[in-house]
């Protein structure tokens, strides 16, 4: 109910399906130590729980949906990483979703660990991060391991198909001011906004408009 008050005061009507009801912030930039890798600088900075804008049609009535996708520490470990989670729709059979842009959107499902294996050096750390962001917009990762159920929105989870993400990579970048996604996400404020592009090893593509929101 709180999320949804939320949702209501930014002018927004949203329909809320399965496990997107739940609104959380984190930090928009990590504090730039002394001594940090851009590794780890990367790595915080992708860190957030995102919503990805959806329209779906239900017996005809089209209603706004949000899909979660959470971006989250990684298992402790040698190596640092991130996991990509992405929540099931929950949503009822027949209904059929896309996206902003009006393009197709599957139920996505499952979670997906990412470390990031550019140049890192703890003495050039902050440079390194705040020039990637000048250049890229954003920070390509490795998908270590993972996969990803994919299929009709209104499909039983366990029946979509299984795609193996592992060896293929996760581009995730800041919004770029002017641009189509800009203004595709421009009712929902000046929240972090981002783009997320998945490639399977296959080839296979997924992409995302991702939007933060404040807390409740």
């Amino acid at each position: 109910m709180r999320a949804r008050h939320a949702l209501e005061a930014l002018g927004l009507n949203r329909w809320f399906v399965g496990a997107v009801a739940l609104l959380l912030v984190t930090a928009g930039f990590p504090v730039l130590a002394a001594g940090q890798e851009v590794r780890d600088l990367a790595l915080s900075w992708a860190q957030g729980d995102y919503r990805a804008p959806l329209v779906c049609v239900l017996d005809g009535t089209a209603r706004e949906a949000l899909r979660r996708v959470r971006i989250h520490p990684g298992r402790a470990s040698d190596r640092p990483s991130v996991r990509l989670t992405f929540h099931d729709l929950e949503a009822p059979s027949g209904i059929s979703c896309g996206g902003m842009s009006g393009q197709p959107e599957p139920n996505v499902v499952g979670v997906l660990e990412l470390v990031f294996e550019g140049r890192s050096r703890p003495d050039t750390g902050d440079v390194d991060f705040r020039n990637a962001l000048r250049r890229d917009g954003g920070f390509r990762f490795r998908v270590a391991s993972g996969r990803l159920r994919i299929g009709a929105a209104g499909a039983a989870t366990a029946e979509l198909e299984q795609l193996d993400f592992a060896g293929g990579e996760a581009f995730l970048r800041s919004v770029p001011q002017g641009s189509d996604t800009a203004r595709r996400l421009a009712a929902f404020g000046a929240e972090r906004q981002r783009e997320l592009k998945l490639t399977a090893a296959s080839g296979q593509e997924l992409a995302f408009d991702l939007v933060e929101f404040p807390r409740p």
